[in-house]
């Protein structure tokens, strides 16, 4: 029988002592999962509904809720005066924002920049949802968590491409090139 590392020697491998105590597939799994979420919640920002302007629902729905029930005064404004007007640009912009972080997250393809629009979206959509009636906030807590952890992990190297672009551009940064290094970060 072979005895255990100890914590100061699993530390000092590669991969750290996340690694060591807990796996990243179940991380990579959960990321997928929530990659799926985001793609799932783009398909209903239909744009040739205006984006729900024309019937009254989907994201336009949604946008009067924050409105009728903001949470922060300042970001009622915003909306009823810079988003209402410029209607179909943020209709676009959030179909567009949400595919990509579904995108990103599914594929594990540059999962920290995904992540990074990901707590974005979620802290906008919390700022916009949090006093509207009904809403549950661990909703909102667990979406802004979720893409912190895989913002801080290797997530995308678990059943993502990452795990592939990750090695290298750790050799073009070991070589110097900065592009590399700058890039790497957001693998």
């Amino acid at each position: 029988m072979q005895a255990r590392e100890s914590a100061p020697a699993r530390e000092g491998t590669a991969g750290g002592w996340l690694t060591a105590i807990a796996p990243l597939w179940p991380v990579g799994l959960v990321r997928i999962l929530y990659g799926v979420l985001w793609w799932q919640q783009s398909k209903w920002k239909v744009p040739s509904d205006d984006f729900g302007r024309n019937s009254g629902g989907g994201l336009w729905y949604w946008v009067q809720q924050e409105i009728q029930y903001p949470t922060v005064l300042a970001f009622k404004n915003f909306l009823v005066n810079v988003v209402i007007p410029n209607w179909t640009f943020f209709g676009w912009m959030t179909l567009i924002t949400e595919t990509f972080i579904g995108v990103s997250l599914i594929l594990g393809l540059f999962t920290r920049l995904g992540s990074l629009v990901a707590i974005g979206m979620a802290l906008n959509i919390t700022i916009g949802m949090l006093s509207v009636p009904h809403e549950w906030v661990w909703t909102f807590v667990m979406l802004i968590m979720l893409p912190v952890i895989f913002l801080l992990t290797d997530a995308g190297r678990s059943f993502g491409l990452d795990s592939f672009l990750a090695p290298r551009l750790d050799r073009a940064a070991a070589h110097g090139r900065r592009l590399a290094r700058l890039v790497r970060w957001l693998v």
